[in-house]
């Protein structure tokens, strides 16, 4: 049985028990779907089900199609989706559900995809070490620098995403920031996800790293959120090994790897 809904907050309210079973990995459908109002080529919401298997589908206009269940349904999704000619150009999942997409996407889509981006999905629950000092509140006055500053992340991190002023301002009371020098040389800011504070944007300039400044950021950040009774989230680069280590070394454990996965273009 394929069944498509008429909005997002219908898909959410009949498959929320389904999508509870693992509120990290499908937080992005719960934010995405409150964005889905109107149902057209590019954004869809669907749901199939075959022998008490079931696989979630969630398309919101330029964000990357979501998938979330059994893979062994991805080839019976995929062509329902390919014959109702919907549209994605890139897909964000569990890499359990990737390796799938891997073996069959030729055949299906007569499309092969690459890994842009793989990433494991910490979380951390303990108190490690003592929180720095160095460790500020940022100001209005410094979203220019952190602006200057995101833009250098989300270059290095290989994102899809844009720099946002605006968004800095709103969420300004969120950043922390290590000042040396007379300027921010370390930053990061956490903002409440469903049911942790996820911790994102740990970004140092390159002629400041190697020397603890992340450690403490993400340190400090952590225990701000554990101090709420809240748990630390985050997600790590699988191919930034450093990171990935920093991160253990301060309590956080993985819980799984999901990825965004593109088109290799220019193959048909």
């Amino acid at each position: 049985m394929i069944k498509e809904y008429s909005n997002g907050d219908t898909f959410i309210k009949e498959n929320d028990n389904y999508l509870s079973e693992n509120k990290y990995l499908t937080q992005f459908f719960y934010l995405d779907a409150k964005l889905l109002k109107e149902i057209n080529k590019k954004n869809y919401a669907i749901k199939i089900e075959e022998d008490n298997k079931k696989l979630l589908a969630l398309k919101v206009s330029d964000f990357a199609l979501m998938l979330y269940g059994n893979p062994q349904l991805l080839s019976s999704l995929l062509r329902y989706i390919k014959n109702k000619d919907y549209y994605f150009d890139k897909i964000m999942t569990s890499s359990v559900i990737a390796d799938e997409l891997f073996k069959i996407s030729k055949e299906v889509l007569n499309e092969r995809y690459f890994e842009f981006l793989a990433m494991d999905f910490m979380e951390a629950r303990d108190y490690t070490e003592v929180s720095s000092k160095d460790v500020m509140h940022a100001k209005i006055e410094d979203v220019d620098e952190i602006y200057e500053m995101q833009v250098k992340f989300i270059k290095d991190c290989n994102l899809d995403d844009e720099a946002n002023i605006e968004s800095i301002k709103k969420n300004i009371d969120k950043y922390r920031i290590i000042k040396k020098d007379g300027k921010i040389v370390s930053m990061a800011i956490f903002n409440k996800s469903i049911n942790s504070y996820h911790i994102t944007e740990v970004y140092t300039r390159d002629e400041y790293r190697n020397f603890g400044y992340a450690r403490k950021i993400v340190n400090t950040i952590k225990n701000e959120i554990l101090d709420m009774n809240e748990v630390a989230t985050l997600n790590v680069d699988k191919k930034n090994p450093i990171s990935n280590h920093l991160y253990v070394s301060l309590g956080f454990k993985k819980l799984f790897s999901q990825g965004v996965y593109h088109i290799i273009k220019d193959e048909k």
